[in-house]
């Protein structure tokens, strides 16, 4: 499946980031004054940082790399880069040069004092405050819990793409769909079905110890509205406290309120059962966790290779201090990541959908050419 590709269809949804919608970058927003620098404290507790850093306009600002922790995903990157020669032709015929300069930088050890001894020039992103503070988010492939047919708490349906799909969302839970042959599944969640739907892919677990992956299909037609966004307008959830789990622990505590909150998205996606099927971006290739992200292809094209600051978090998402250097390559695209923002692929299941529920910080981003 193309996974954000089909957000330019305007499904125009992106895990948290569109979720959330002006949520995140509200965030990053806050304290800006008239000149552009962003003075606010708090994103200094989101992995900002001002010391020593000089102010820039410049999109692209050729800069050595100044974080000497060391490349922590090596052979996640090469993994990844095997995809992309793999599956995508054009991709690798365009960067071969590039791709052959830092796979031997890589193998030799990945020192990011060495860059410019294999002739890779490293530009850093000017961030969205000039100050080299991108934003980065997360996102994942949900694992479902579902059956065939309806049974016990499985009530809820997955529907593949019917012929005539122009109806709204609260349409389709009244019944638009019903008796044409094209439920998927059966789940135990109305949410997790719409987080299905945000994500545009996932996992699907029958019970029976196997994974199905349920590929995109197509979209209704209708504008995405983010339900974060109408929750924090709602004053049901403080804007600094939104995320996923507090979307959940609302939905929890409000379940008669739950189904008229999704209902104000009229925006509905569909599937098609893929048992074989593997997660890819829109540039048709198989995506490394922690290894892939998606951008803004206008400013950073499919294919390229970044050296990405990725600030470490707890459990809470609190920011422990301290960043990792992954090495990732544009392969996706969304709705929601325009210009000093990526979404940063986080894998299958609970654990990465937890994480990338959590992530709105920053780090930098140095583009390796």
């Amino acid at each position: 499946m193309l996974f954000k590709k089909r957000f330019l269809l305007k499904v125009t949804i992106l895990c948290v980031a569109t979720i959330l919608a002006s949520c995140s970058s509200d965030v990053s927003r806050r304290g800006s004054s008239s000149s552009g620098v962003n003075t606010s404290i708090d994103l200094q507790k989101f992995g900002a940082k001002y010391k020593d850093r000089s102010y820039t306009t410049n999109l692209f600002s050729t800069m050595s790399v100044d974080n000497y922790s060391g490349v922590v995903n090596q052979g996640d990157f090469l993994t990844q880069l095997s995809n992309v020669r793999t599956y995508s032709t054009a991709i690798s015929s365009t960067y071969a040069e590039n791709y052959s300069k830092v796979m031997q930088w890589v193998i030799s050890g990945a020192d990011v004092t060495q860059l410019e001894n294999y002739g890779i020039r490293p530009q850093v992103m000017a961030g969205e405050d000039g100050y080299q503070n991108v934003l980065l988010t997360g996102y994942y492939s949900p694992v479902i819990h579902a059956r065939r047919l309806p049974q016990g708490q499985y009530q809820h349906p997955i529907y593949a793409l019917p012929s005539q799909k122009r109806f709204t969302r609260a349409q389709i839970y009244q019944g638009a769909l019903v008796g044409q042959g094209l439920e998927l599944a059966y789940s135990d969640s109305m949410l997790d079905n719409f987080l299905l739907g945000v994500q545009g892919s996932g996992y699907v677990d029958f019970g029976d110890g196997n994974l199905n992956y349920f590929a995109y299909a197509g979209q209704n037609g209708y504008k995405y509205q983010a339900i974060g966004r109408l929750l924090v307008e709602d004053g049901e959830i403080a804007k600094e406290k939104m995320s996923i789990q507090a979307i959940r622990d609302w939905a929890k505590l409000n379940p008669s309120r739950l189904q008229s909150l999704l209902e104000r998205n009229p925006s509905y996606v569909f599937f098609k059962n893929d048992p074989a099927g593997k997660v890819k971006g829109s540039a048709g290739v198989p995506l490394v966790p922690l290894a892939s992200v998606a951008s803004d292809r206008n400013i950073v094209p499919s294919g390229s290779i970044l050296l990405v600051e990725i600030p470490q978090i707890d459990d809470q998402g609190n920011w422990t201090g301290k960043h990792k250097l992954h090495l990732m390559i544009a392969l996706d695209v969304g709705g929601a990541v325009k210009g000093n923002h990526f979404d940063l692929y986080q894998g299958v299941g609970d654990k990465a959908g937890h994480v990338s529920g959590l992530l709105k910080h920053y780090g930098r981003v140095w583009i390796l050419r």
